[in-house]
C-alpha cells in the first residue's frame, strides 16, 4: 500500500513543496520525494534516522549534485511528520 502525501519545506527562506510517497516494505519503509523530476528514496538506518538511497537504474550523479542541505531540510520535515 502506498500513501501519497505533500511536504511544505523551508530551505532558504522560501517555502517549497515536495511530492511523496510512502511505500511499505514489510516492516520497513521507503519515503519517495520528488525533487524535480528526480525520485529521491529516504530510509531509515540503524538510529532510526532518515538517509537518501541510490535506487537501481537511478542516476547517482545527478543525485549527488543535488543540494545536501536541502535533503537534509527534507529529512527533518519527513521526520517530524511520521513522528
Amino acid at each position: 500500500m502506498n500513501d501519497y502525501f505533500t511536504l511544505s519545506v523551508t530551505y532558504k527562506n522560501k517555502e517549497k513543496e515536495y511530492q511523496a510517497t510512502l511505500l511499505q516494505q514489510g516492516y520497513s519503509y521507503k519515503i519517495i520525494v520528488l525533487i524535480g523530476e528526480l525520485e529521491v528514496y529516504f530510509e531509515p538506518d540503524e538510529e532510526r534516522k532518515l538517509r537518501v538511497v541510490t535506487m537501481p537504474g537511478q542516476d547517482e550523479k545527478y543525485l549527488n549534485n543535488l543540494d545536501k542541505n536541502l535533503l537534509s531540510a527534507i529529512s527533518e520535515k519527513i521526520e517530524e511528520v511520521i513522528k
